[in-house]
């Protein structure tokens, strides 16, 4: 037997003799009813809570044994006198006792009832969301191990006098997430542009200014709708699934002004085969989106003025439009 085992084992021991030797002591007469029964609600307010450990059925079998009552009221007296008027006025209001007890237990008949429903469906739905949680580590783990080593150039100097000139007459701030190194913060800050960036990245940026340092979707969800005036996709379209850039995508339309300037920066797909091995590259569902997609997925949110613009060696292209 395991400690845990043996420790529930006395612990329940302990709890039936308390009872019994309460149970002893009121049919003695020596304890006051009304007594054991404060006595009992402050015994139970400290006991451990059994739902806790055994989950919501222990709490609705309790609410079930609270909602019955027991119309045959105590007679039990220390006089004579005294048990034959509590039987005389037992008899007199059994009906009302009953009557009451009988609309008690169908309230707490209603009342558990969809609790257990609610119980069925909260277990079903944690089932199916620890087998979507198991798949989703998998990748998560495997994609991490295929990246890792794998030497991804961030700069996009070739970009710079583009995105200076898209983002020049936003009004309101320009959100670059996946950060991937300070220069292009630092080169849109010096344009007059009002940027500051995010990264999930534990490297120090230096020379930064309003960095946060924080996951991208995380940082979304604390935005308000139209918050935004413009924002920079670049890094998750690189590495991140399918489902996580098209959320990304969808969080930060949702999340710019009409109007807004908005840019992606992607890696070419036969740029970023070449680089891994052909495991790799089958393994990792999510790499990236071909250009033609993204520019696709603009215009299909009411983007206009999409423009592509390729780097020097070919190797990444910006995408850049106007909400």
């Amino acid at each position: 037997m395991s400690d845990s085992e043996s420790d529930a084992n006395y612990f329940k021991e302990v709890v039936a003799e308390i009872e019994a030797e309460a149970q002893r002591r009121s049919s003695s007469g020596e304890y006051p009813r009304a007594l054991l029964r404060s006595l009992d609600e402050e015994f139970r307010r400290w006991i451990p809570d059994a739902s806790l450990e055994n989950g919501v059925e222990d709490t609705i079998r309790s609410i079930e044994s609270a909602a019955y009552v027991d119309p045959a009221v105590p007679i039990n007296s220390k006089s004579p006198l005294g048990r034959c008027v509590k039987w005389t006025v037992r008899r007199l209001t059994y009906f009302y006792h009953r009557h009451v007890t009988q609309q008690i237990t169908a309230l707490g008949i209603h009342i558990t009832r969809p609790l257990r429903l609610l119980d069925a469906s909260l277990k079903s739905v944690n089932k199916r969301l620890a087998a979507l949680e198991d798949r989703l580590d998998v990748d998560v783990s495997t994609r991490s191990e295929l990246l890792s080593g794998i030497t991804i150039p961030t700069s996009f100097e070739d970009f710079d006098g583009v995105l200076s000139q898209h983002f020049k007459q936003v009004s309101g701030r320009v959100l670059i997430g996946d950060l991937p190194n300070s220069r292009l913060l630092k080169n849109l800050r010096d344009g007059g542009v009002d940027a500051y960036g995010v990264t999930s990245s534990d490297a120090p940026t230096q020379e930064a200014v309003d960095v946060r340092h924080e996951h991208l979707f995380d940082h979304l969800g604390d935005l308000h709708n139209e918050s935004l005036g413009g924002f920079i996709l670049c890094g998750i379209p690189d590495q991140a699934s399918i489902n996580e850039q098209l959320r990304a995508l969808r969080l930060l339309l949702l999340r710019s002004k009409p109007g807004a300037a908005v840019a992606v920066i992607v890696i070419h797909s036969e740029t970023w085969t070449k680089r891994l091995s052909p495991v790799a590259t089958d393994l990792l569902h999510g790499r990236p989106m071909h250009e033609e997609t993204w520019s696709y997925l603009l215009n299909r949110e009411g983007a206009s003025n999409i423009r592509v613009v390729q780097s020097s060696d070919s190797s990444y292209c910006l995408i850049t439009a106007i909400l």
